[in-house]
């Protein structure tokens, strides 16, 4: 494909490819008829970059019959051009209980991994986990409040964050705290008690091109003592949870009960 790799080769690491990404993505289901609607791209991939994109695009069998920019083509693109994992380097993480150890596992992977990816994000990191207390937020206050102070966005949500005598409210009280000022900024959203299903999943994603995906919600227990596993995937699964919880957002599932930028 030789216009992809001609993306692949002027874009710009790693800033350079996720505002590419973000862009295009902004742009599913919008008719796309030539370069001049891609105009953009010229600061990203320089002169001629939004010709150079079209062409790609096409390569790719994004633009639809129809002249619509195609979602599940458009990943594929993106995994090319950012040369994400193969499915095969997927990786399992743990938090292992006390007294369970096997050969090959790490017994505190699950909160080294959801660590490692705080640290990795340089727009933007989503969680959704129905469940959290003070202990798992705890955990990984610092480094939510790193992320923050690099103009990181962080959304979070979960489940009874509107109520003050909540769990949830109590553990995030800190962070709230502590996140006033910052550059980046704090969005935490709970779904409603009217809510007909339970936002029952637990992920966390960075900037649409890494996402943990598993059973442990962020509670003491989760990361530090019970038996979880999760498994870190890549762009492609990134890009389609990122896509599932901005519709959730959108359509009213959750609705936002603080940001730090009112404060």
């Amino acid at each position: 494909m030789i216009k992809t790799s001609a993306v692949s080769t002027r874009i710009r690491r790693p800033d350079g490819i996720q505002r590419l990404g973000q862009a295009l993505w902004m742009m599913v289901g919008e008719h796309l008829n030539s370069s001049a609607e891609l105009l953009w791209a010229s600061s990203l991939l320089g002169a001629g970059g939004e010709s150079v994109l079209f062409e790609a695009l096409l390569e790719c069998g994004c633009i639809g019959k129809d002249g619509r920019l195609l979602a599940r083509p458009l990943a594929a693109f993106l995994c090319t051009v950012w040369e994400a994992p193969k499915e095969s380097e997927m990786s399992l993480i743990w938090t292992l209980p006390e007294g369970l150890s096997v050969d090959g596992v790490e017994a505190s992977s699950y909160a080294d991994g959801v660590i490692k990816l705080i640290g990795s994000a340089h727009q933007r990191l989503t969680f959704l986990t129905p469940y959290l207390e003070s202990r798992g937020i705890g955990h990984l206050q610092q480094e939510l409040l790193v992320a923050l102070a690099r103009s990181v966005s962080v959304d979070l949500i979960t489940q009874d964050a509107n109520s003050l005598n909540s769990r949830a409210s109590a553990a995030l009280e800190s962070l709230r705290c502590e996140s006033r000022g910052l550059p980046g900024t704090l969005r935490v959203y709970t779904a409603p008690a009217s809510a007909p299903v339970l936002l029952h999943s637990k992920l966390i994603v960075a900037d649409g091109t890494s996402a943990v995906v598993g059973s442990a919600n962020l509670t003491g227990n989760a990361l530090l003592r019970n038996l979880e596993t999760g498994v870190v995937v890549g762009v492609r699964q990134a890009i389609e949870i990122e896509r599932v919880v901005r519709s959730a957002i959108k359509l009213g599932h959750v609705r936002i009960v603080f940001t730090s930028e009112t404060c």
